[in-house]
């Protein structure tokens, strides 16, 4: 009776991690989640999905970026993004002691 050989899996490493390869059945589950994640993407802008793209540009104004995404259709895909930073908490505490004494609270946005 022959005996079946199996490989051992290499491990690499990383920094101070090491990280081993994957199986056939772990790679089979990891494209499976990809096809899914793709599947609700494609979702996402259903008008856009499918069409062919003629060209993108970027630019920047009044501190907001700019992205279009030209069709062959002549429609057009557009995203704007401004930088942000909103306040959640604002207060005074005491911390001499080791903890947190608070001595007054300034605001504390709604939603949190």
């Amino acid at each position: 009776m022959k005996q079946k050989m199996t490989r051992k899996r290499k491990s690499v490493g990383v920094g101070e991690t090491k990280i081993r390869a994957a199986t056939a059945s772990e790679h089979k589950r990891i494209e499976a989640r990809i096809r899914k994640r793709h599947e609700t993407l494609r979702k996402k802008y259903q008008e856009i999905h499918g069409k062919v793209v003629d060209w993108v540009s970027h630019n920047v104004e009044e501190h907001s970026l700019y992205v279009n995404i030209r069709f062959k259709d002549k429609t057009e895909f557009s995203l704007r993004f401004s930088p942000g930073i909103e306040t959640d908490y604002v207060d005074l505490s005491d911390i001499s002691k080791g903890d947190f004494k608070l001595i007054r609270e300034y605001y504390k946005r709604q939603d949190l």
